[in-house]
C-alpha cells in the first residue's frame, strides 16, 4: 500500500514538474517573441531614418544646389575664356 501511495506521489510530482516546465517554456517563448517584435520595430525606425538621411544627403550634394549657393552667396561665376589658363605638365 505504501509503495502504491509513493508511486502516485511520484507520478503527481513528475506531472507537476512537467507542467511547470511547460508554463516556463511558454512564458519564455512569449517574452522572446515580444522582444523580437520590439527589436524589429526599432530596426524599421532605424532603416527609415537611414532612408531619410540618404535623401537629405542627395538633396544637399546636388550640383544644382551647390551651383546656386556658389552664385548667390559666394558671388562666384564661370570663368571667361580669357581667364582660363592651361598648364603644360610634362
Amino acid at each position: 500500500m505504501i509503495k502504491i501511495f509513493s508511486f502516485i506521489i511520484f507520478i503527481f510530482a513528475v506531472l507537476v514538474l512537467l507542467s511547470l516546465f511547460y508554463v516556463w517554456e511558454r512564458a519564455t517563448a512569449l517574452q522572446l517573441t515580444l522582444l523580437l517584435s520590439k527589436e524589429e520595430k526599432e530596426l524599421d525606425i532605424i532603416q527609415n531614418r537611414i532612408e531619410k538621411l540618404k535623401l537629405e544627403y542627395l538633396n544637399l550634394s546636388s550640383v544644382i544646389r551647390i551651383e546656386k549657393i556658389a552664385k548667390e552667396q559666394l558671388n562666384m561665376r564661370y570663368p571667361t575664356s580669357k581667364e582660363i589658363r592651361y598648364l603644360n605638365i610634362e
